[in-house]
């Protein structure tokens, strides 16, 4: 027994093929922009001029030589070092008509508001991540490159390398980043992060960590779905904030293909991330993305420049900042740059 085909069909139910449109847009992925929080946050005040002038002592020498008895000797001659920044005003916006609003069919200015969030968190953390590149320039014992001989015969970074640069640091009386916590801040790859963390080697992390129930503990928080979280390797003292917006420096060591992957480690003072809060300006706190509101404006008004409303929503975004290295020419911070087996 057979039965008919189906007298209705999409080829004659017009209804039956309308779109329907998922109104929650999907997530787009973006890094974690943390260097602003590895800076030493300063504020320009107001009518004050658009340069920010650091000054430092250069320390004296000690002084092994006795006086002669009854002779009055020379004054003492002090020396300083001074550092100039000049405030930038970094701004974009977005508008858009009457139109578009009143027929899309998501939250467009609150959603593009994020994205433009993003783009200033992205524009904030590579200003300062410039700058603590240009480092190397004035201290050749801020960067070290790790050896790598063809893509597949490198070194990867490992715990050893960022306890050195720890280190050399405090070899040269460089200050922690947090007194606090005594820690130093970092910023890491997640590619790196991954290397130091599968080395199994003596004294790597795991390591370190197998010996104890705390440490068994840990070795749980090495590695975390949530990369908002800071990372604190052991024996390193370093807490570090892990992100994909690294230097990459390609064709590493003369290795036609190869890529390495820049950590940086940052002590006190060891990089300036400075604000002139102008009024109106937008906050960003610790430079990261999701902290930042950018300026959001709906049903505006018809104004003399726009008399007809066509352009009733717009979102903002205005910063007035610089950044710079301080005036002392030991740099107090540390870069490791090495290739990765992660991809």
């Amino acid at each position: 027994m057979s039965f008919s085909p189906a007298g209705n069909q999409l080829a004659n139910l017009p209804q039956s093929t309308v779109k329907y449109y998922d109104k929650r847009f999907r997530e787009n992925l973006k890094a974690q922009t943390p260097f602003v929080a590895c800076a030493e946050r300063l504020d320009l005040p107001g009518k004050s001029g658009n340069q920010y002038e650091m000054f430092m002592y250069v320390p004296l020498a000690a002084n092994t030589t006795q006086t002669t008895e009854g002779t009055v000797g020379s004054s003492l001659s002090v020396s300083v070092l001074t550092t100039t920044a000049t405030i930038g005003e970094y701004a974009d916006y977005a508008n858009f008509s009457s139109l578009s609003l009143a027929t899309a069919i998501d939250a467009t200015v609150e959603n593009v508001a994020k994205e433009m969030s993003y783009r200033l968190g992205e524009s904030l953390s590579a200003l300062v991540r410039a700058t603590a590149d240009g480092a190397n320039s004035i201290d050749s014992s801020v960067l070290t490159q790790l050896a790598a001989t063809s893509t597949s015969s490198f070194t990867a970074l490992s715990l050893s390398q960022i306890r050195n640069s720890v280190q050399s640091m405090a070899g040269r009386s460089i200050r922690p980043f947090d007194e606090a916590s005594k820690a130093f801040a970092g910023v890491i790859h997640p590619f790196a992060l991954g290397d130091v963390i599968a080395d199994n080697s003596n004294d790597a992390p795991i390591d370190i960590l197998k010996h104890t129930p705390v440490g068994l503990a840990r070795m749980e928080e090495l590695v975390s779905v949530d990369l908002t979280e800071v990372i604190e390797l052991p024996s390193t003292g370093v807490h570090f904030f892990q992100t994909n917006l690294v230097t990459k420096n390609s064709n590493f060591q003369g290795v036609t293909g190869l890529t390495a992957l820049r950590t940086y480690i940052f002590g006190r003072d060891g990089i300036f991330a400075i604000n002139l809060g102008a009024q109106g300006d937008t906050t960003y706190g610790d430079g990261e993305w999701r902290n930042i509101n950018c300026n959001i404006v709906q049903n505006a008004e018809p104004t003399v420049a726009d008399p007809e409303g066509l352009i009733p929503g717009w979102t903002s975004y205005r910063v007035h900042f610089t950044t710079s290295l301080g005036p002392d020419t030991t740099i107090r911070q540390r870069q490791i740059d090495a290739a990765s087996a992660i991809s």
